[in-house]
């Protein structure tokens, strides 16, 4: 839960290699962590992982032979046909208003330069509108919706009303904590 900009597209496979070094040079000019260079050829994935100091999360760019885009659980986990996660999400929710406003502003430049058909959807609304109060909003109300539920989940007796033997009281309790913590925000 929280801010994310999601991605997707098909590079061209000879344009790989040339988005991957300016990446890794953006990357470095910008004093992010050491990016990961990828080439798995067992995984069947080549590309990079940015890896920016901030709270934002890693942002992979990792292509099949295709050169389809694949989530960073690809490489981890590996992948099929069937169960290949062909969009990437990058959580911006923890970070700066104004790292959530780079990334966009660097797949925008990707699109232009290297994926014409890069697909953003973007949960903060800056790629549509580029409004960055309106990101800011987005990103504190739901910071203050984490927050609550994070302090209604602590502030729950789970020890007394959890049967350890039902797989699924876990998920009821959950449930029950959410709706009361819905149901509180209603009347306020």
């Amino acid at each position: 839960m929280g801010v994310s900009i999601h991605y997707s597209g098909r590079i061209e496979a000879e344009r790989i290699g040339p988005l991957c070094s300016e990446l890794a040079d953006i990357a470095q000019s910008l004093g992010f962590d050491e990016s990961v260079p990828v080439d798995d050829d067992e995984k069947g994935l080549r590309g990079i992982i940015l890896r920016p100091e901030s709270e934002m999360e890693s942002i992979p760019f990792l292509f099949d032979s295709d050169g389809r885009m694949h989530a960073l659980g690809d490489l981890v986990a590996g992948w099929t046909p069937k169960t290949a996660s062909l969009s990437v999400a990058v959580k911006t929710q923890f970070a700066d208003c104004a790292d959530h406003i780079w990334l966009i502003g660097l797949l925008r430049y990707i699109q232009r330069k290297y994926i014409p058909t890069l697909k953003v959807m973007d949960e903060g609304g800056y790629w549509e509108s580029n409004d960055a109060d309106e990101l800011k909003r987005r990103i504190d109300s739901l910071g203050a919706i984490i927050k609550g539920f994070g302090s209604a989940l602590e502030n729950a007796f789970m020890d007394t009303v959890v049967d350890k033997n039902d797989p699924d009281a876990l998920a009821d309790f959950i449930e029950r904590v959410a709706q009361d913590y819905r149901d509180k925000r209603d009347r306020e």
